[in-house]
Parts: C-alpha cells; sequence; structure tokens
C-alpha cells in the first residue's frame, strides 16, 4: 500500500489512493448543482409576500399627488407620488401588478404610461402601518387627459 493511503485511512480500487473517481465528482457537482438551484428558488418564493399581510383589506383609501417616480418591474411594480398634507411633501409608494400583468391587463399599462410630473388620484387599500405612507393600487386616474386604469392584479 502506497503510504499516502495509509496517511488518509482510505484506498480507491487497483491501488488508486483515495478520491471518488470521475463519476463520482460528476455525481457530487451534479448534487450540489441541484441544492444550490433550489436555494435560490426557493428564496425567490419566500420573498414573495401576500398582500393581506401588508395591506388592511376592505380598507380603501385615495390620495391626489405628483409622480415621482415609476419603477416598472417584476414581481411587482411601483409608482412613488408626492402627497401635499398640511402644506407639507409626503412620499407615497404605490404597488401595482407587474409589467407582465399590467401590459395584459383590460386597461394595458406599459413603462412610459405614466411620467415624471403627471398628477394622478389613486385610490386602493392602505398600508397596515399607517406611517409607511403605501397603498395598494386598485385605481389610477390621471384627469389631464382623462386616463384611467382600474383592476386588482396580484
Amino acid at each position: 500500500m502506497k503510504r499516502s493511503a495509509l496517511i488518509s485511512g482510505r484506498v480507491g480500487r487497483v491501488g488508486r489512493v483515495g478520491g471518488l473517481g470521475q463519476v463520482g465528482r460528476i455525481w457530487r457537482a451534479g448534487v450540489v448543482l441541484a441544492m444550490l438551484a433550489f436555494i435560490a428558488g426557493a428564496g425567490r418564493a419566500f420573498a414573495h409576500h401576500s398582500f393581506t399581510a401588508a395591506y388592511e383589506s376592505g380598507k380603501r383609501v385615495e390620495i391626489e399627488g405628483v409622480v415621482k417616480e415609476f419603477v416598472w418591474r417584476n414581481p411587482h411594480s411601483f409608482v412613488r407620488i408626492e402627497v401635499m398634507k398640511d402644506g407639507k411633501p409626503e412620499i407615497w409608494n404605490l404597488e401595482w401588478g407587474s409589467s407582465t400583468q399590467l401590459s395584459a391587463a383590460k386597461y394595458p399599462v406599459t413603462r412610459t404610461t405614466l411620467k415624471f410630473g403627471d398628477r394622478i388620484i389613486a385610490a386602493g387599500e392602505p398600508g397596515r402601518d399607517p406611517e409607511a405612507h403605501r397603498i395598494r393600487i386598485f385605481s389610477i386616474k390621471r384627469p389631464v387627459d382623462g386616463w384611467e386604469w382600474q383592476g386588482v392584479v396580484e
């Protein structure tokens, strides 16, 4: 027996010292890759939240403000608007559906539908934390040209 085999305590077939061989290494690499893929997918699944956990189901609020940012993305799009309250500006975050859902909706929305400076009226469910200034959007109106969107997207 070779000295290295005695030190490590493992002897392979036909005098080969330790190791799994090519097939074993490929199998082990496949298992590791499968585990990493599972973990990556599980992270996304756990990161997606329930709307009822974040918003007051059954309650409705309506706010009017000026668009500061329209974030068009998956899994949810967002509109950030500035609302004047008692003469002071507040930033509100309006959560919407994914870009895929919005573009396929009854009233289609694109990445250029809302622009910086547009004055809008939004209605929806308020966030559970009133200090967070959040709404889950059910309708948006742009009075200047009559454009509006209504619906519920998950």
